[in-house]
């Protein structure tokens, strides 16, 4: 794989705003960053780079916010992603390339679903327990669908806002999404498709996906639950467009 300097512009651009997006609101770049990629390259390459920016940006959050670290809740969630991711990953490895577009871009619908419902519902003002069928059935259905698309947060989030606080969610997330992209990434080795291409673009856009991090952690210490939520409106609606393009004429 070769990087033009126009190409490495938009790469770096990219992951800033994808990954400033993730310091903020705890996901969310996936959404941005694998439609964009996708038109750029290929959907498995996406998906295989994302695992990784995933896991090193999930990474560096959890080492530097004691809240992540110390809790346990979404355990449940997070193991079985992992079981979905697995599956949805070799899954891609067979799929023809129009069906992964296609599930892509109704990923990223389901995304702009999310936002549009937290909006209208508000933000809940006390966290409750996740249940355990529930847990196990959404961790199941978001891995599933990110091990294929890249995008496992939309169904997290539209499950997880309406019995956790913004700030629990942005815990919860990060550490459950944090699981589902090591795993991603450990079956791509496996498989053996995109890996070391997919390892490439990551090294590139790992500088600005710290400085995004940073920049947006700080942000959301500042941020209002309702500016949260219309700027992920906002960039869900760009990727919308984005998966819809994929889908008709890249693949």
């Amino acid at each position: 794989m070769t990087l033009s300097v126009e190409l490495l512009a938009i790469i770096s651009v990219l992951s800033l705003l994808a990954y400033g997006l993730k310091g903020l609101t705890g996901f969310g770049p996936a959404l941005l960053f694998v439609p964009v990629a996708s038109v750029l390259f290929n959907q498995p390459l996406a998906v295989a780079a994302s695992g990784v920016l995933d896991a090193t940006s999930g990474a560096a959050m959890t080492v530097t916010d004691r809240q992540i670290r110390r809790g346990r809740e979404g355990f449940l969630v997070g193991a079985t992603m992992a079981v979905g991711t697995s599956a949805g990953v070799v899954a891609l490895s067979y799929i023809p390339s129009i069906a992964a577009a296609v599930l892509l871009m109704v990923a990223v619908v389901i995304g702009l679903a999310s936002v549009v419902i937290a909006q209208r519902r508000g933000p809940v003002e006390e966290s409750q327990k996740i249940g355990s069928r529930g847990g196990a059935v959404v961790g199941l259905l978001a891995g599933f669908i990110g091990g294929i698309t890249g995008i496992n947060g939309p169904p997290l989030v539209i499950y997880l806002q309406r019995i956790l606080t913004p700030h629990d969610l942005r815990i919860v997330v990060t550490r459950v999404l944090l699981v589902s992209a090591v795993v991603r990434v450990l079956t791509f080795l496996v498989v053996g498709d995109q890996i070391a291409n997919a390892m490439l673009l990551a090294l590139v856009c790992l500088p600005m996906q710290l400085v995004a991090l940073l920049i947006g952690t700080k942000l959301s210490r500042i941020t209002s639950p309702g500016m949260l939520t219309t700027i992920n409106s906002t960039i869900v609606a760009f990727s919308v467009l984005l998966a819809a393009y994929n889908t008709l004429w890249g693949s």
